[in-house]
């Protein structure tokens, strides 16, 4: 199968705690305290999320070895923490080899729901690791437990942020990096791309970490046009558009061009938890803004190609990073 391209233009190392922090990645993401938790959400997922939801309880990351991606070790993952909650946490893992001179940040996909975690993303993230790019896994609050507007946000905001603090331990080029999500995820990581654009005082604002590259794989990148069919859309912003559309105009990848970076963008024809439209609608929001973004629409595939590594749409983006940042 071929993608349909449209073309416009020591052991889990430590866990760092307060002192990372101190210097002030928690003070990149403003807009206020977070709210209490909101009222748990529907038992079944809906929506977005595609597979079993893979967080129960509170996991314990650094026993369970579901956190493992397959092919890599516990010996290559460090962990930073940036709140209490289990899901406040990013994972770097460092590839055993010769290392690129990239860092890519993933964000998890899962309907922005409390039930799905950085382990949805475990096959992507193994499989760019081994051809030898650092990644640094983020997780974040799902609305239901603690997230929503603006936990999931400024959680999101927060965790990638992280990477100023993996790149100078480590030595990996703070300006090489490349933000990836799929489905929900997706959304995030190119909301995350366009943080510097957004007022004072909006959730995200004043970024730490300005990527070189945003990339989407399946995403929810319209999220105004996806509220009235998707009801996990309206759980994360805490309303529609007609209730809540300031919040929209904050968190709506769509709406943020332009991005100034190049952009990615790719789904499967045959998707059916997110219209290949996500994709459409937004490529041409961002070429009509100035931005160079490359489309990808993969005849056939489904929701779930994001983030197969063996499929076309991931081999797309690989080989679009690569020309890129190599």
């Amino acid at each position: 199968m071929t993608a349909n391209a449209r073309r416009a233009a020591g052991p889990d190392r430590r866990t760092l705690l307060g002192l990372a922090l101190a210097g002030g990645v928690l003070a990149g993401c403003s807009g206020g305290d977070d709210p209490a938790p909101a009222a748990p959400g529907p038992a079944t997922p809906t929506g977005t999320p595609t597979a079993a939801p893979t967080a129960t309880g509170t996991p314990d990351a650094g026993t369970d070895p579901s956190f493992v991606p397959d092919g890599l070790s516990p010996t290559q993952r460090t962990v930073y923490r940036y709140g209490e909650h289990h899901r406040q946490v990013s994972d770097l893992w460092l590839p055993t080899g010769e290392r690129r001179d990239v860092l890519l940040v993933v964000v998890h996909g899962g309907g922005w729901q409390a039930g799905f975690d950085r382990r949805d993303v475990n096959a992507l993230v193994g499989d760019l690791v081994g051809r030898g790019y650092p990644v640094l896994n983020v997780d974040y609050r799902g609305h239901g437990d603690g997230g929503g507007w603006p936990s999931t946000f400024t959680d999101a905001a927060t965790a990638v942020d992280l990477a100023t603090v993996a790149a100078s331990q480590f030595s990996l080029p703070v300006d090489r990096v490349c933000c990836v999500g799929h489905s929900a995820g997706g959304h995030l990581a190119m909301w995350a791309a366009a943080r510097r654009g957004l007022p004072a005082g909006a959730p995200g604002a004043d970024p730490r970490l300005t990527p070189a590259l945003a990339a989407s794989l399946s995403g929810v990148l319209n999220p105004t046009a996806a509220a009235g069919s998707d009801p996990n859309v309206v759980g994360v912003f805490g309303g529609s558009p007609a209730e809540v559309d300031d919040r929209f105009a904050l968190g709506d990848p769509a709406r943020l061009a332009p991005y100034g970076m190049p952009l990615w963008a790719g789904a499967g024809t045959a998707d059916e938890i997110v219209p290949p439209a996500q994709t459409e609608v937004f490529c041409d929001a961002v070429r009509a803004a100035g931005d160079t973004v490359e489309e990808q629409l993969v005849p056939g595939a489904d929701h779930g190609a994001g983030k197969d590594p063996g499929g076309p749409l991931v081999a797309s983006f690989r080989a679009w990073l690569e020309s890129r940042l190599g």
